[in-house]
């Protein structure tokens, strides 16, 4: 579909559901755990919404040199995420790794060598530094240099293929976005980048549902149908398995806004009932 047709052009995003188990105990049964981070109210898309850590693919993205990424037959993502090029296909998956380390401090990667990122590396000067250039509104960061001199590699292996939904046309802003799931990996906590976000919960994709519900939280639609479909797991191993096995919806879906009695909703083009954006 083409920007004329829609008023504004869909731009290519990627988001990573990051995800864990539960520790059993007397308030949970288990289960499985999703990050969740709160936009800031000033945000000009879903301010003060909870969403998963995610962002717009740079041009940077497609052109990593390969010796700092591995884990991925770009051919095979590419149609996964129904792109025609690799270099797309690549962007799309360091988009979602860059994303998710500058907005919730969690780096999908290890050193050249083989170990594994841990807290203290994400606590030391050079990866808070780059954090925050990352996530500053006053400069247009360039990552890659820094990657080269911490010999890291980021871990493309540790993604699979969700879902993809793209913004209803007649917004002031589209997004064309690819969910991509991963484990929580061990020895690393979460921390928000207090720019963007100014909050974060491990929480049950069943718990923030109900929370919504309630109203004691904001989601857009996305991140809601996501969120159900997440909750019929009930562990990160056969969650993973199911999409690794290809298992999933990779549909590309597109609701459209409709109005019910004066109200704008958002429709699923399945057919499901309105609901509110």
């Amino acid at each position: 579909m083409s920007p004329s047709e829609t008023g504004v052009e869909a731009v290519d995003a990627a988001t990573i559901v990051l995800v864990r188990d539960a520790m059993p105990g007397e308030a949970t049964g288990g289960g499985i755990e999703v990050l969740l981070l709160e936009r800031h109210l000033d945000s000009d898309f879903a301010g003060g919404a909870l969403v998963f850590p995610g962002g717009k693919v740079d041009a940077a993205d497609r052109e990593l040199d390969p010796a700092r990424w591995e884990g991925a037959d770009l051919r095979t993502w590419g149609e996964r995420l129904g792109v025609g090029t690799r270099s797309d296909a690549l962007g799309l998956l360091v988009a979602g790794v860059r994303e998710t380390f500058e907005e919730a401090g969690i780096l999908l990667a290890r050193r050249e060598d083989g170990s594994a990122i841990v807290a203290a590396d994400l606590d030391a000067p050079s990866f808070v530094e780059a954090r925050r250039r990352l996530a500053s509104r006053d400069e247009r960061y360039d990552w890659r240099p820094w990657l080269e001199q911490q010999r890291l590699v980021l871990d493309l292996g540790a993604l699979a293929m969700w879902s993809w939904w793209v913004t209803p046309t007649g917004m002031h802003k589209r997004f064309d976005t690819r969910f991509l799931l991963a484990r929580l990996p061990a020895d690393q906590a979460a921390a928000h980048d207090r720019v963007e976000m100014t909050s974060l919960r491990w929480v049950s994709p069943s718990e923030a549902l109900a929370a919504q519900a309630r109203g004691d939280i904001v989601m857009i639609y996305p991140t809601r149908r996501n969120l159900r479909d997440l909750a019929r797991y009930d562990d990160t191993d056969s969650l993973l398995a199911a999409a690794h096995g290809d298992r999933v919806d990779r549909r590309m879906i597109m609701p459209s806004v409709v109005e019910v009695d004066g109200e704008p909703m958002v429709q699923h083009p399945d057919g499901d009932p309105p609901e509110p954006v």
